[in-house]
């Protein structure tokens, strides 16, 4: 789920269905005004459009308090042959979509028929840039303990947590409560309503297919055509989803080693790059290595840990534009840090960024929370973790979740549960064989809950098929454009 900071890193990542409200009981859609667009002020070009809609605080209670929220709009190039419009999300929990489109990043997302056709709408989802927003803190804060080695440093985690949720509420009040995935749903369904579009086109990576299951769910036949790609398995329950992106994300690493191996790029080519990252993070448990430049500031082992979650994700799409790369990068992190005690590389990412990712740790608490039993519960999911990535071990984003979230003063709204669509047109689900950030098993396990969905593996590392190969990229704008499905379900990279 990582698209949420890294979304795009380069360019600028459970209770029993019957809680959950059955589809035919969405209430209808609430007639809205056209939204007033008018030229982003952020934007490099007068052909993005931004505007916003006043919506419920609390979709519960439809009358009371009303909050803005932002959308951005890119209209098709070929007007002559616009199909309609195509929302999208970019991941998260927290991703500042409409703010993406704003900055002119529309061309990069959307190369091809997707911008010809399609009027592109994204949203700054309610908490986040130009919408109402949070400013909490980063998701975690420095020094805090991340990986509790007793059930005193559990205490402590659980102490920072309600630190920062106190902080939250204390700032922001009910909007703290009213962040989660089905008020973001609601709020896109008002969106789609002003813009008088009788049924949705969606493409969401990562946390955005999340958002799209969730959608679909409440509003299966308002649906023409949607894309989940990346996709979270919402009934995995905090355990399995740690375990499983641990196993994924210790694999993605053996391969980044792999890599150093053999390609020339890689700053540690001729040494084993795996062993650079024992010793670095070693010396730094011991000693918190400097960042020049930044005065006082230092990076301790576990801050390394943390931002391999995001640092390790390949986004080829974006990569090959900017013409950068994750593992280049991250080789010459560990480079830095090893020969010349400089950490400036290893500190950027991670989840000790900023005010913005509040909403990253206010979502996952009300969709994604941890549900510790105590510390014997949380050191036999590390020790799972442990025992299927013995070098990596929980440094996945599934930790960084239960670590924000370990003692979270807000009950969660919409936890872990099975997400059941029936009465939805076929929709599409993309994984890739290797993704450490949404493993490929809560994929299958996602489509077997959707009603006549499809399933599209990518034979690739990296998170998102839409961003790492050029076939799943063509097969799922295809979908798209003719709501008709591929007849290959099999992509390479």
């Amino acid at each position: 789920m990582t698209m949420r900071r890294h979304g795009l890193p380069v360019a600028l990542t459970l209770l029993a269905a019957t809680l959950a409200p059955a589809a035919h009981a969405a209430p209808a859609a609430t007639p809205a005004p056209p939204v007033a667009w008018k030229p982003c002020s952020e934007g490099p070009t007068a052909a993005v459009q931004c505007g916003s809609l006043r919506v419920p605080l609390d979709w519960k209670d439809p009358t009371g308090k009303k909050i803005d929220v932002k959308a951005a709009r890119v209209p098709a190039r070929d007007q002559a042959h616009r199909v309609g419009t195509l929302f999208f999300n970019p991941g998260g929990p927290g991703g500042q979509g409409a703010t993406m489109l704003a900055y002119g990043q529309a061309d990069l997302l959307f190369p091809g028929p997707l911008r010809d056709r399609f009027d592109i709408v994204s949203l700054d989802p309610r908490g986040t840039g130009g919408s109402q927003g949070l400013d909490c803190g980063p998701v975690l804060d420095p020094g805090q303990v991340v990986f509790p080695k007793d059930a005193r440093q559990y205490e402590d985690m659980k102490r920072s947590s309600r630190a920062r949720g106190e902080r939250c509420l204390a700032r922001h009040g009910e909007l703290v409560r009213n962040i989660d995935t089905v008020s973001v749903a609601r709020d896109m369904d008002a969106f789609r309503a002003a813009l008088g579009e009788r049924r949705l086109n969606y493409l969401g990576v990562s946390y955005g297919t999340h958002l799209g299951a969730t959608y679909a769910r409440l509003f299966p036949q308002r649906i023409r055509a949607m894309v989940l790609d990346g996709p979270i398995d919402h009934a995995s329950g905090p355990a399995r989803f740690l375990r499983e992106e641990a196993a994924e994300m210790e694999r993605e690493f053996n391969r980044f080693v792999a890599w150093c191996a053999e390609d020339t790029a890689c700053a540690l080519h001729g040494e084993d790059a795996g062993a650079v990252y024992d010793r670095v993070v070693a010396r730094a448990d011991r000693t918190p290595i400097p960042v020049p430049g930044q005065k006082g500031l230092t990076v301790n082992g576990d801050r390394i840990r943390m931002a391999l979650p995001v640092q390790l994700l390949r986004v080829r799409l974006i990569e090959d534009v900017v013409r950068t790369n994750a593992w280049v990068n991250l080789a010459q992190g560990l480079a830095a840090a090893d020969r010349h005690n400089d950490a400036s590389t290893l500190v950027q990412g991670g989840s000790y960024v900023g005010k913005q990712d509040s909403p990253y740790t206010a979502v996952s608490c009300l969709d994604f929370p941890p549900q510790f039993t105590g510390y014997a519960d949380a050191a036999a999911r590390l020790g799972q973790a442990h025992a299927v990535a013995p070098r990596t071990g929980a440094a996945a984003e599934g930790w960084v979740m239960s670590a924000s979230c370990a003692d979270w003063p807000v009950k969660a709204t919409n936890p872990w549960q099975p997400t059941p669509v029936r009465g939805a047109p076929p929709i599409l689900i993309a994984a890739n064989t290797h993704d450490p950030a949404t493993p490929l098993p809560g994929a299958r396990r996602l489509h077997r809950q959707i009603a006549d969905s499809r399933l599209l593996v990518t034979d690739v590392n990296g998170h998102v098929s839409y961003f790492n190969s050029a076939c799943a990229r063509e097969r799922e704008t295809e979908y798209l454009i003719s709501a008709e499905m591929p007849a290959r379900l099999t992509c390479g990279g």
